[in-house]
């Protein structure tokens, strides 16, 4: 788990957040890495299975400084055969679908923590000092930067005429596309402690949706930035501020009129267009719910995978062979699932049942050597000193699946069915 804003905004939190608030603040960050390393090395042994889909890399691109160990939100696009990423040290890349050959890379003032988010023609980043960027897609020239009032560790959302940011202290903020000139503002108040991360706003006709940190899922108006409704799916409650957190870092997914988001130390719900819950299950998590095949798919806070069913948030499977593996968000690929861990190995599993049917590990097997008495892990981090777990999103696209490890290598994964496979 990882909490807070602490490792990236010291001084924005020592303005803003009371001495005592402060302290135990602290406390629980300080230990933030020394947990997260507990888990790698204690994650769960990989579970035997039966191989029905083969995986394998296409090619494999090594860009720079991948998101690595710091927190940031660095994602991949793709349009039109074209693939767009961003690295940590401040680069932005265009590279081609086929082959993972470059078309062009830029080099900005500041490391990157958020983006790449492509809409149309254009491209947009946030850097760690708080910098919008609107970068040429074509060519990564920039067209114009914007002022935040923090950081944003979540991908824009956009609509033909504005960008809208989600930033670390509460805010959503909506610019335009033309010119980066700020149209509106909202603020929702932050609690004392939160898991580190921010829902990306879901922009639809009339609406912008987030998630907050409050466990409140808040629609604003689109060209006013005033709230509309808001619903909450969890409530603070515990003992200790660690037991209350009730974050939605998840970014709402929509279709057919309904919306849909999950909560850390919440549930999964399906929300109408007018801010009425039309079903909800238990279900913590991290990520943003994925849809396909008439299910939702999430990935729990404990690794665990679970199927719902679309209509009335039925639970049809669930599958926690990989659970303690800190999974990613899953991404559907035709009749399986893609999920990626945190030791770089990328798991299939099958829509229908959950079953555990392929594997493949990103990390370069040539240059992996085992020591006496250790982990895998812990063998593979002495020797080259990178990680390479899975963290940033992966995106299906018509010549497989892009995937990008948090060492920086970008490769393109493609997933076949094999003689044993009768789904």
């Amino acid at each position: 788990m990882r909490l807070s804003w602490l490792e990236t905004t010291p001084s924005l939190l020592m303005k803003c957040i009371p001495a005592m608030a402060l302290s135990v603040l602290l406390s629980a960050c300080s230990s933030t890495p020394a947990k997260e390393k507990e888990q790698e090395e204690e994650a769960a042994e990989l579970p035997e299975f039966t191989e029905q889909v083969e995986l394998d890399v296409r090619w494999r691109q090594t860009l720079g400084k991948g998101p690595g160990s710091v927190f940031n939100r660095l994602y991949l696009a793709e349009q039109d055969g074209d693939v767009y990423a961003a690295d940590a040290s401040g680069d932005v890349y265009s590279l081609d679908l086929e082959d993972g050959s470059q078309n062009w890379k830029v080099t900005l003032d500041q490391p990157i923590i958020s983006g790449v988010t492509l809409a149309g023609e254009q491209l947009f980043v946030v850097t760690k000092d708080g910098l919008l960027h609107c970068l040429s897609a074509a060519d990564g020239e920039s067209i114009w930067q914007a002022v935040l009032s923090s950081e944003s560790i979540a991908p824009v959302g956009y609509d033909a005429g504005r960008v809208f940011v989600h930033t670390i202290d509460g805010r959503v903020s909506a610019f335009e596309r033309t010119d980066g000139r700020q149209a509106w503002s909202y603020e929702n108040a932050m609690p004392v402690l939160t898991v580190r991360g921010t829902s990306s706003p879901l922009v639809l006709d009339n609406l912008v949706i987030t998630g907050f940190a409050t466990g409140k899922v808040v629609a604003l108006d689109k060209v006013l930035g005033i709230p509309r409704w808001d619903k909450r799916l969890a409530t603070p409650d515990g003992r200790s501020e660690l037991e209350r957190l009730v974050d939605i870092d998840g970014t709402p997914v929509w279709e057919d009129g309904r919306i849909y988001a999950s909560s850390y130390h919440g549930k999964l719900a399906s929300i109408s267009l007018q801010g009425e819950t039309e079903w909800e299950e238990e279900g913590s998590s991290y990520t943003s719910p994925v849809l396909a095949l008439g299910n939702i798919y999430l990935t729990l806070d404990d690794s665990s995978v679970q199927a719902y069913d679309q209509r009335n948030g039925a639970v049809q499977w669930l599958q926690t062979a990989l659970s303690q593996r800190n999974l990613g968000k899953v991404v559907a690929v035709g009749n399986h699932l893609l999920v990626a861990d945190n030791e770089g190995y990328l798991h299939a599993l099958r829509q229908v049942d959950g079953e555990l049917v392929g594997r493949l590990l990103m990390r370069p097997k040539p240059l992996h050597i085992s020591y006496p008495n250790q982990s895998e892990m812990t063998n593979w981090r002495l020797l080259r000193g990178r990680d390479f777990g899975i963290r940033s999103h992966m995106v299906n696209t018509r010549e497989g699946v892009l995937v990008y490890t948090n060492a920086g290598d970008l490769a393109l994964v493609t997933l076949e069915k094999t003689g044993d496979d009768s789904q």
